[in-house]
């Protein structure tokens, strides 16, 4: 017996895969823009934002309140100028009186113990002489003079440093006069106390005007 021939054997089809490619979109028309070409941008100058406009708190002072400053400082310079001519007068005024008459600051140094030009003691207590006032009067009255000339407030300063000096000159002649037995104060020395603490308040003026 012949065996049976097995049938041929069909040959496969090869199955190839289809090469993807990705489709192309076009813009539409209406948003196509053309490039600009190289260069056509320039850099645009910085322009700084405008200012926002001042709060009510920060506003500028009014007029006013210039005006009230330079009254100030006039004011205070005129006090200046009348204290130190006062503190000139007051020299040739009673400082002390006694039952047997009164002596000026120019005469204070007559009779009194180790009496100088500028400084004496009168019973061990210190005394400054009628010199000290003249000096002090006359500087202060012309910084006054100079401040009101050159309209500067700084010299105020230099007024209220001599007015110290002259109203602490005064105090301690007032102090040793109360201590001596026998003597009173004058009403020069009491203008030269008054002026040299009005001094002290004007250049105060004149600095803050």
């Amino acid at each position: 017996m012949v065996p049976p021939v097995p049938p041929p054997q069909a040959a496969q089809p090869t199955y190839q895969q289809p090469q993807y490619q990705q489709p192309q979109y076009q813009q539409p028309a209406q948003y196509q823009q053309p490039m600009p070409p190289p260069g056509a941008y320039q850099q645009q100058p910085y322009a700084a934002p405008a200012a926002a406009p001042y709060p009510a708190a920060y506003a500028p002072a009014p007029a006013y309140a210039a005006k009230t400053r330079s009254g100030l400082f006039w004011t205070g310079a005129l006090i200046v100028l009348v204290a130190g001519i006062m503190i000139l007068v007051s020299t040739w005024m009673a400082w002390i009186s006694t039952p047997f008459g009164s002596g000026t600051g120019w005469q204070l140094t007559e009779g009194v113990e180790g009496a100088e030009w500028f400084f004496a003691y009168n019973d061990g207590y210190p005394i400054f002489t009628g010199l000290c006032s003249l000096l002090l009067g006359g500087l202060i009255a012309l910084i006054a003079v100079l401040m009101l000339i050159f309209r500067s407030k700084g010299l105020g300063g230099v007024a209220i440093l001599f007015s110290i000096f002259a109203l602490g000159m005064a105090i301690t002649n007032l102090t040793t006069i109360l201590r001596t037995e026998g003597i009173s104060v004058g009403i020069g020395l009491y203008i030269f106390l008054i002026f040299s603490f009005l001094g002290l308040i004007g250049g105060g003026l004149s600095t803050s005007g």
